[in-house]
C-alpha cells in the first residue's frame, strides 16, 4: 500500500517539484523518527505522503471535501483546510480509517493539545525535513530525536514567531496547543 500511495502522491505532485521535494523529505524524516520511538513505520509513511496532498488544490476543492463544522470552525485560517482535505483524500482514495493517521495528516500544520506519538512524529517531521530552509533542521531533528515533546514546542515555537512577524493574529486552538507543551516541558532545558 505504501508504495502505491507514493505514486499516486508523486503523481500528483510532479509539477510542484519542490512540493514532491519537501512531501519525500518529510516522509524520510518522519520513518526515522518513528524507528527511534519504535512506533508503526507504515503509519507515520502513509500520513506524511498524505500531509500536504491537496495544499496546491484550489480552496473551493478543498471544502468540497470538508464539513460544513469544519469549514465554520477553521474560516479565518484556511490553511487548515488542506489537512483536513487531505484526510479526507486518503480516506476516499485508499478507504484508510485508521484514527492514528487520520489525525497525524489533520493535526501537521500547527499541531493541538495531547497529541499521540505519531502526530508529533509528522507534525515535527514537517519542520525538521532537511529541504527546509529556513532553520537548522538538522538541530530541530537531533531535538525531535532525544525528546519529541520539546521539539514539538520547538517547532510551534517558530510557528508562533512566524506569525508575529507577520502581524497574523494565532489561532485560539494554537494557543492552546503551544500552552499544553509548555507545561508538558516545564522544567526542561530549552
Amino acid at each position: 500500500m505504501i508504495n502505491k500511495i507514493k505514486k499516486q502522491v508523486e503523481n500528483k505532485l510532479k509539477h510542484d517539484p519542490k512540493r514532491l521535494e519537501h512531501v519525500i523529505g518529510v516522509y524520510e524524516t518522519a520513518i526515522k523518527l518513528a524507528k527511534i520511538y519504535n512506533v508503526d513505520e507504515n503509519f507515520v509513511a502513509i500520513a506524511s505522503l498524505y500531509h500536504d496532498y491537496t495544499k496546491n488544490d484550489p480552496i473551493e476543492d478543498q471544502i468540497k471535501l470538508l464539513t460544513e463544522q469544519e469549514i465554520i470552525k477553521y474560516k479565518d485560517y484556511p490553511v487548515n483546510y488542506h489537512a483536513l482535505s487531505a484526510a479526507k483524500q486518503l480516506e476516499i482514495d485508499f478507504n484508510v480509517k485508521n484514527e492514528e493517521i487520520l489525525m497525524a495528516i489533520k493535526s501537521h500544520v500547527w499541531g493541538r493539545a495531547y497529541m499521540s506519538i505519531y502526530e508529533k512524529i509528522v507534525f515535527v517531521s514537517d519542520y525538521c525535513e532537511p529541504n527546509r530552509i529556513f532553520i537548522d533542521t538538522k538541530a530541530l531533528y537531533d531535538l525531535a530525536a532525544k525528546d519529541i515533546d520539546l521539539a514539538v514546542l520547538k517547532s510551534m515555537e517558530l510557528t508562533l514567531n512566524y506569525l508575529e512577524r507577520q502581524d497574523i493574529k494565532p489561532s485560539q486552538e494554537q494557543l492552546i496547543a503551544y500552552a499544553y507543551y509548555m507545561e508538558v516541558n516545564n522544567g526542561k532545558i530549552r
